[in-house]
């Protein structure tokens, strides 16, 4: 079939489109490329991790999610950490303690999702055998890949204060530093290949076992023991209960287009607040990235996120008014206040993190946008499985009674917005981001320019970003010196980064699909880490 995939990672991307070389659908690409991405990006996304996907399936025309986020173990309790938190980072959001608990370590993970995840949309969607989808990630774990510049900067780069760096990440564990450190005992540096036998056996395992496997079989047994003996928060009746969820979208509209976001607890309602909010201004007769512009979507980005930390939370443990948050009077009164220029109560600003996205479309007409994660990862490898686990607890709210607050089988928030734009009933554009609650404003901006500014896919995602959770606006280098004082003069704090590509902005990631039916389609892969563009010829 033919079809085009999207994500950050090129060599996954060729995986994907192998598939769909080889007669599968949108559905079996998807799954394959995800594979694919764990073996590119092991710090990004995993077996360990989690994740949420949306689709548009052309039979029948559905619209829907398969959720998987990560839930708490049973072992955590609401105020276990209550008294040890020192507060969070400055730019991030994460949790901080003197012993980095929420960050590395055992007791960091929480029960992962992704493999049920995968699984359900291959028995719900897919056309190929589910071993063969992991067939091309079974072979570059074994045979290797190289290093990639934005793999290797990811556990190079200086971490904010209170977080670990990534080599003390990747030395977490004597399982995590056997794979992930070189046999010199440094990091890989660009270029060099890196092979991961134990992997490659995991995933033939999963090939041959499927989602009982993990969740309840040898793998299972495994992890159970290791979590056992090193004082994680999951149990063995942790990982045989989970299952995902299937909630539907939440909707909204822009200038005449229809978008579907995620549920809470992802952040799809933040997401079409914003465009609610923008849609009372007139983007179109303002200058690309002109102070007039960027201070309207900070404004409107500042004006969701003071609603997002009032209410988001997992809506199976607290009530969250998705209704409110994207109705247009609410909107309404944010537009409102901000064509005043009244001032209002912002949260401190969050964070990126460590994701990754992957956008399909076939001829057919199917459409996945898929956003999976391991947080930051947590430096802990169950030895011999060959995989990161996820870190998620970081991004709880240590104090107990607050809407985030942790308990037992709880998701936490979560920025990931995968999200479609149909025009006239059908996915016209496919997009998705990786990169924490930067994620929103990243996915907002890329709809922003192709629907007010008439962007190609390609322009979209590289032009200059900013992100705004209130206290400051963040941007990149490539912002004007006139710019900044343009939005300094209209009343903002403005934090510019000295990288011109910053990959803190969040990788967004498009396909503007023009016609599937006859393969018009346009990509664009976001060059601020990676980016690979693939479809069949």
């Amino acid at each position: 079939m033919r079809g085009i995939v999207v994500c950050p990672q090129p060599r996954a991307a060729d995986a994907g489109v192998a598939v769909l070389a080889t007669g599968g659908n949108a559905f079996d690409a998807a799954i394959a490329t995800a594979f694919a991405q764990m073996v590119a990006d092991p710090f990004m996304c995993g077996l360990g991790g989690m994740g949420t996907l949306q689709y548009h399936r052309a039979q029948g025309g559905e619209t829907a999610m398969i959720d998987f986020h990560t839930r708490a173990g049973s072992k955590v309790t609401a105020d276990m950490w209550a008294a040890d938190v020192r507060g969070r980072t400055e730019i991030s959001g994460y949790t901080l303690f003197d012993d980095l608990r929420s960050d590395i370590g055992y007791r960091a993970i929480m029960t992962p999702g992704t493999v049920a995840g995968l699984w359900e949309v291959h028995r719900r969607l897919a056309t190929l055998p589910w071993d063969a989808l992991l067939e091309p990630a079974i072979h570059m774990a074994r045979e290797g890949l190289e290093t990639t510049p934005f793999v290797a900067d990811f556990l190079e780069r200086p971490p904010m204060p209170g977080v670990a760096d990534g080599l003390r990440r990747v030395r977490a564990t004597e399982a995590c530093a056997r794979i992930f450190l070189h046999p010199e005992g440094r990091l890989y540096r660009v270029g060099e290949v890196h092979r991961n036998p134990d992997l490659a056996a995991t995933f033939e395992a999963l090939a041959e076992g499927g989602v009982d496997a993990f969740y309840r079989g040898a793998i299972a047994a495994r992890v159970a023991a290791d979590f056992d003996r090193n004082g994680a928060y999951v149990t063995a009746g942790d990982l045989a209960d989970y299952r995902v969820r299937e909630p539907a979208p939440v909707r909204g509209s822009y200038r005449g287009l229809e978008i579907t976001s995620n549920p809470p607890p992802g952040s799809g309602a933040s997401l079409v607040q914003m465009l609610h909010i923008l849609e009372h201004f007139d983007l179109s007769a303002l200058s690309h990235g002109s102070p007039e512009h960027l201070d309207l979507v900070a404004r409107a980005m500042a004006a969701a996120h003071a609603d997002r930390e009032r209410w988001l939370a997992d809506p199976e443990f607290v009530e969250v008014p998705v209704d409110l948050l994207t109705s247009k009077a609410r909107a309404a009164e944010w537009a409102e206040r901000i064509a005043a220029r009244t001032p209002f109560d912002v949260p401190p600003p969050a964070p990126p993190s460590c994701t990754t996205h992957v956008c399909v479309c076939d001829a057919d007409g199917n459409v996945v946008s898929l956003t999976h994660t391991l947080g930051t990862g947590a430096g802990v490898v169950t030895p011999g499985l060959g995989f990161v686990w996820n870190n998620s607890m970081k991004l709880f709210d240590p104090l107990p009674g607050r809407a985030n607050s942790m308990a037992p089988g709880k998701a936490r928030t979560t920025g990931m917005v995968p999200t479609i734009v149909h025009r006239d009933g059908r996915p016209w554009l496919v997009v998705g981001a990786p990169g924490g609650s930067v994620i929103i404003s990243s996915v907002l901006q890329t709809i922003l320019n192709v629907v007010d500014f008439g962007m190609s896919p390609a322009e979209a995602v590289a032009a200059t970003r900013i992100h705004c959770e209130g206290r400051a606006v963040h941007a990149e280098a490539r912002m004007p010196d006139a710019v900044k004082r343009g939005l300094e003069g209209l009343g903002h704090t403005v934090r510019r980064s000295p990288v011109s590509y910053d990959p803190y902005m969040s990788r967004a990631h498009c396909i503007a699909i023009d016609d599937a039916r006859d393969a018009r389609w346009r990509g664009g892969a976001d060059p601020r880490g990676g980016g690979g563009v693939a479809q069949t010829l």
